[in-house]
């Protein structure tokens, strides 16, 4: 009789013991599909990084260009005010000829 209920206690264990595994197996498979969820957002989120980092510099080179241009233009603008006729009109200030 003792060792019935003995018995008894180690499938009541085995049973125990065997849906706490099974637990932790779907516990594992919802854990894996998140990591793969993560995994995948991870790899989005690094290539729009790329994407942004060289439309950024991109972005930059454009408005080196453009600071470019525009000194050169007021360099030209300089060097034409400098090399222009002048006038002075009756009050003493200078005007520029534009023709």
């Amino acid at each position: 009789m003792m060792q019935d209920s003995e018995l008894g206690r180690l499938e009541d264990f085995v049973t125990k013991l065997l849906e706490r595994f099974n637990a932790l197996q779907a516990d594992k498979k919802k854990v894996d599909d998140l990591l793969l969820q993560r995994e995948g957002a991870i790899a989005n989120l690094q290539e729009e990084l790329a994407a942004l980092k060289d439309e950024r510099g991109e972005i930059g080179n454009r408005v080196s260009g453009l600071l470019e241009r525009i000194e050169e233009w007021e360099a030209d603008a300089s060097e034409s005010r400098d090399a222009g006729a002048t006038n002075r009109n009756s009050d003493g200030a200078v005007q520029g000829s534009l023709f």
